[in-house]
Order: C-alpha cells, then sequence, then structure tokens
C-alpha cells in the first residue's frame, strides 16, 4: 500500500493532519504556491472516510491586508473544538515586510467554521512568537501547543511551550526548553506523563529529541535523531511504547519523507527509511504531518513539494500531497512482531 493523492494544488502547504472522531481527516495548510512570500489564506481540507477525495472545507484564517497566515500548530480540546494557533508574514513584492500577529482560530462544527481571535490570552513575549506543530492534551482540562522565536543566523533561536489550564481559554504559563538552539517543535505527551519535542535546530537544522519529565518542571535536550538540513518532524504515538517520527530530508538531492521508529517510548530509536522521494529537481519539499488510521498499522503522511515526478504532465507546481501507507511494507517481520501488542496495534 503506497497511495499518493493530492490535497490542494498551488498550495505550498506546510499541512497540518487531525484525525476526527468519524474517520476522516482534517488537513490545515497554507493556500499560496509560495514559501511564505505571498500573500494567502489557512485553509482546511476534508477527506472522505477512504481518505482517497479531498474537498475543501472552510477558511480557518483569512489573511490580512498585504499578508498571509502560514504558521501553525493544530489540535483539538477536551471539549471537541478545534484549535489553530497561527501566524504570518507581511510581504511586498515577494518579500518580507513584518510579522502579521499571532491568533487563534476555533471551530465548534469540525472545521466548518471558525472563530479568530486576533489577540489570545498567552504569556507576555509569546505575542511576537510563531507556533507550530501540534497543540496536544494533558491531564485534565490542559492543553498545550509550541511556539518559537529565531534571530537570525549567529543568534540564540527560542522555543517554548505553551500551556493552558480552562481547555484552551486563556494561555497563561510557558516553559522553555531546546537550549537556545531550537525552532520548529513538534509535542507529544506518552501514557507515563512525559512529554516529548522533536525539535528543529537552528545551527546546522537537524531534529534532537527534548523531554519533560512527567513532573512537568524541567526540560532536557537527549541528542539529535537526523542528520543536518533534516527537518522539521513530527511525532505520532502507534501505541504505549511505539512512537512514529516522519520528517523531511532537505539535503540537496536528497530530497525525500524520512521515518524512524522507537519502540521504547522515545529513548532509543531503529534506523531511518524513507517512505518517499522526490527526486533532484525538488527545491522546497516536506514539513510531514502523520496520523494512525488504525490498528493494523495503516498511516496517512501529508507533506508539500514543488517537484513531484510520479505527476507527469506538470511535476513542477506546488502542491499539497498525501500518501496512504503501512508500517508491515517498511519494517522487518521481527520489529512488527516487537510493536504489535493485540490490543493497541495488531498488524
Amino acid at each position: 500500500m503506497n497511495q499518493l493523492v493530492v490535497i490542494a494544488t498551488n498550495a505550498c502547504g506546510w499541512p497540518n493532519l487531525i484525525k476526527l472522531n468519524n474517520g476522516q481527516v482534517l488537513c490545515t495548510y497554507f493556500n499560496a504556491p509560495s514559501h511564505g512570500l505571498m500573500e494567502g489564506d489557512l485553509v482546511c481540507s476534508l477527506s472522505d472516510r477512504n481518505r482517497k477525495k479531498w474537498k475543501k472545507l472552510s477558511v480557518v484564517a483569512k489573511k490580512p491586508k498585504g499578508g498571509n497566515r502560514m504558521h501553525l500548530a493544530v489540535g483539538q480540546a477536551h471539549n471537541g473544538d478545534l484549535l489553530c494557533f497561527n501566524s504570518g508574514f507581511f510581504v511586498k513584492d515577494e518579500k518580507f515586510v513584518g510579522f502579521s500577529g499571532h491568533w487563534l482560530s476555533r471551530s465548534k462544527d469540525r472545521g466548518k467554521s471558525w472563530e479568530v481571535q486576533s489577540n489570545p490570552v498567552v504569556p507576555k513575549g509569546i505575542e511576537s512568537t510563531i507556533p507550530f506543530g501540534r497543540v496536544i492534551q494533558l491531564e485534565n482540562k490542559e492543553l498545550a501547543y509550541s511556539s518559537y522565536r529565531s534571530h537570525g543566523q549567529g543568534n540564540p533561536s527560542e522555543t517554548w511551550m505553551i500551556i493552558s489550564e480552562d481547555d484552551g481559554e486563556t494561555w497563561t504559563r510557558s516553559l522553555k526548553f531546546g537550549s537556545n538552539d531550537s525552532n520548529e517543535a513538534t509535542l507529544c505527551k506518552l501514557e507515563d506523563g512525559r512529554v516529548l519535542a522533536a525539535t528543529r535546530t537552528h545551527i546546522d537544522h537537524h531534529v534532537k529529541l527534548c523531554e519533560l519529565s512527567n513532573q512537568g518542571k524541567r526540560w532536557k535536550d537527549k541528542g539529535p535523531l537526523t542528520l543536518p538540513m533534516q527537518h522539521p518532524a513530527d511525532l505520532t504515538i502507534l501505541s504505549e511504547k511505539c512512537l512514529l517520527m516522519t520528517y523531511g530530508i532537505r539535503n540537496r538531492g536528497l530530497m525525500g519523507i524520512g521515518a524512524r521508529i522507537s519502540i521504547d517510548g522515545g529513548i532509543t530509536w531503529r534506523p531511518p527509511w524513507v517512505i518517499h522521494q522526490f527526486g533532484s529537481e525538488a527545491k522546497d519539499i516536506g514539513y510531514p504531518s502523520t496520523v494512525l488510521l488504525d490498528k493494523k498499522g495503516n498511516l496517512l503522511t501529508a507533506f508539500y513539494t514543488d517537484y513531484e515526478p510520479s505527476l507527469h504532465k506538470k511535476p513542477n507546481r506546488y502542491r499539497v500531497l498525501a500518501k496512504k501507507w503501512s508500517l508491515k511494507d517498511w519494517l522487518h517481520p521481527s520489529i512488527i512482531e516487537l510493536i504489535s501488542d493485540g490490543k493497541q496495534l495488531n498488524i
């Protein structure tokens, strides 16, 4: 099983997937064919139940005059609301001229419509940061997302986890992580209470793992997970101890989507493999987002590219694509046996 479908054409992307309770998948993405230097909106498309066809559903965050909405962190509150923290650029003649603000979009009807707060209540200093990755559920009514600030080459790049204690109404606490060498980070909460972050570094752009203990007081860097220029990453929980990391391979001539798996809750990681390749003509690709579709180990990974060789008629267009694939097609039977527990996974 290696099915590739088009979610959107002439869209650069930064796609973010969330699986709804009815089995459909919602994909939120930037709808302009530029790496952030054109005006454009954040929109969402919805799959059918087989994840083979997609249709545009709504505008998540409409662009301000002279700007765009393109950065995003998406997730679901405990009450079922969909949340999308987002930001963007002001642009002129395809050049960056400023940031367009830190907003929060909320949907109470599974993405059909969105209410936008242009000044959500967040900790001081977070208003000027860039949200990324996933909004995750913690204990009780707590939620969290990550946001970062880059200061340019040679200067620190800072990342925070921002926490809500009232299911997303207000966001009152933040915890800094990444040792001042971090930006785009995807959060993941494990059943043992730890929070992991697959974190893009600033200096050479590899992904490192950061961990917050189940005490919730201090983040620690745990080491690199990819080579330089392989970023950013998404974390997908497969079972209590099994994690999947998907990430962009942005080394020139090797453009693709990589994957690694951990079978001990992120303590150690199996060797990487490549689930999709774009070819040598691709120049701007990646930013995968992955959801587990069922207990059989079937997955859906969305990403964007400016060149897809399998689309022969017009390969050199910006597109948001989704690939349906299965763990059993990529992993050795001995590894499949280790991660199949019969309850959460039965591959």
